[in-house]
């Protein structure tokens, strides 16, 4: 007679038992690290693509430009050949692309919990850049025409308890962009 081999149903009935229970414990917590992980991927592709702004503005020799729409929740990039963006305005030759935030992240919105910027300075608005809408200019130097800061949060902190949740980038004229968090007390 063959050797059997396999499970019994005791066996199996402790491993349902033992898999279910690990649920249970880990679900709730990758539901409450989900906000998190969204806003870091979002403020992640937002720091690529300023420094894929600037990098571009160098090597092309030209301006570009991004814009910020914080009613749709989108931003977009345009290639100004001409350098005539802050005169001219948006032409559509020269959009490169725009990026709906809420599309690509789930529940990430512009935003910001009230209180401090990293350089200390009272938040206003989400995005501090100046303009019509909102826009930052990186020339062929790679250096940018005016100072700001874009935040991000997730949409589910409505009660903006969780300033931990919050994520800024900002850009300096010297062309420098630098990516924030909040670890709840400062930012790092």
């Amino acid at each position: 007679m063959r050797q059997a081999t396999g499970f019994t149903v005791s066996e199996l009935l402790v491993a349902a038992g033992i898999v279910g229970i690990l649920s249970t414990v880990a679900i709730p917590n990758y539901y409450a690290w989900l906000p998190k992980s969204r806003v870091n991927g979002a403020a992640r592709e937002l720091f690529a693509e300023f420094q894929l702004a600037k990098m571009r503005a160098i090597s092309e020799n030209n301006d570009y430009v991004m814009t910020f729409d914080t009613g749709n929740n989108t931003y977009s990039i345009y290639d100004d050949d001409d350098n005539d963006f802050a005169t001219a305005g948006v032409e559509s030759d020269e959009l490169v692309k725009t990026v709906d935030i809420d599309t690509k992240h789930a529940n990430i919105e512009y935003g910001y919990i009230p209180g401090n910027s990293p350089s200390g300075s009272v938040i206003t608005k989400a995005v501090t850049f100046s303009g019509t809408p909102p826009r930052v200019t990186f020339s062929s130097t790679g250096l940018a025409n005016k100072n700001g800061s874009v935040y991000l949060m997730p949409t589910a902190d409505s009660s903006n308890s969780r300033k931990d949740w919050q994520r800024v980038i900002t850009v300096l004229q010297t062309g420098r962009v630098r990516l924030y968090r909040h670890t709840g007390s400062r930012w790092e």
